[in-house]
C-alpha cells in the first residue's frame, strides 16, 4: 500500500447531513403541488438521482415541475442554516488535511445547484481540488465514473489516493475503481452500517481517522 497523499470525499453523511433540509424542501413542494404526503422512507427508496431528478421524476402534476423545482431550490437554501449542522470537527479535519498537504475532492451524487448552496453555507466553497457531483456523470454511484473522472482531471494516482464514504454505493464505487475505501461513521445518523462490500477500515470518530491518515502520508 502506498502512502496516502490524495483523499475524495462522499459528502452526504461524510462531511456534512443535508437530508432534513432536503426532505423538508422535497416534501413540501409534493404537498403543495400533488397534494400527498411523502415520508422520509420513500425519499430513501428512490434515492440515487439527484435531489432535483427526483421531483422531476416523481411529480405527478407535471404542469408544475419546473415551478416545484424552483421551489425547492429556495426552500433548501432558506432552511438550510436551521437545518444543516456546520461540523466544527469536520471542518478542522478539512483545515488540518489542507495544511499538511493533502489533495481533497469530492464525489457526490447530489445536484451541483444544491451542492453549491451547501457548500456556500458551510463555508467550503474553496476546500476542494475537484468536484463531480450527480449533474456531472452518466452512471451514478455505485458506478466508479465519477472517482474516475477525478483522478483523471487531477493526475491522481489510485495507488495514493483513498476514497471515503458513508453508504454501499461509496463502498461498490470505490472497489470498483480499485480504490483503498473506509466506511465513515461518525455522524448521527448513518446511511448503512452493514455493507455489501467491506471497506479497509471502519471511523466512528473523525479525530481518530485524522490520526490515521497523518499517520499514512509519512
Amino acid at each position: 500500500m502506498g502512502t496516502i497523499k490524495h483523499i475524495i470525499f462522499d459528502f452526504d453523511g461524510t462531511l456534512a447531513d443535508t437530508w432534513p433540509v432536503m426532505y423538508m424542501a422535497v416534501a413540501g413542494v409534493f404537498r403543495r403541488h400533488d397534494r400527498r404526503e411523502i415520508s422520509i422512507e420513500d425519499i430513501y427508496a428512490v434515492a440515487g438521482p439527484t435531489e432535483l431528478q427526483i421531483i422531476e421524476t416523481h411529480l405527478r402534476n407535471r404542469e408544475q415541475v419546473k415551478a416545484a423545482v424552483s421551489e425547492f431550490l429556495t426552500d433548501y437554501e432558506q432552511h438550510h442554516d436551521e437545518l444543516v449542522e456546520r461540523s466544527s470537527a469536520i471542518a478542522e479535519l478539512l483545515r488540518t488535511l489542507r495544511e499538511a498537504g493533502f489533495g481533497l475532492a469530492l464525489f457526490t451524487g447530489k445536484s451541483r445547484r444544491t451542492l453549491d448552496i451547501s457548500l456556500e453555507k458551510l463555508r467550503w466553497e474553496t476546500e476542494f481540488d475537484h468536484i463531480i457531483t450527480g449533474d456531472d456523470v452518466e452512471k451514478r454511484k455505485p458506478s466508479a465514473e465519477g472517482i474516475h473522472r477525478i483522478l483523471d482531471k487531477l493526475g491522481w494516482s489510485r495507488e495514493h489516493t483513498i476514497f471515503v464514504g458513508d453508504s454501499n454505493d461509496d463502498m461498490l464505487a470505490g472497489q470498483e475503481a480499485g480504490m483503498r475505501t473506509f466506511a465513515a461513521q461518525w455522524m448521527s445518523i448513518v446511511q448503512d452500517k452493514h455493507y455489501l462490500v467491506e471497506p479497509e477500515r471502519i471511523f466512528s470518530d473523525i479525530g481518530a481517522f485524522q490520526a490515521f491518515v497523518l499517520s499514512q502520508a509519512q
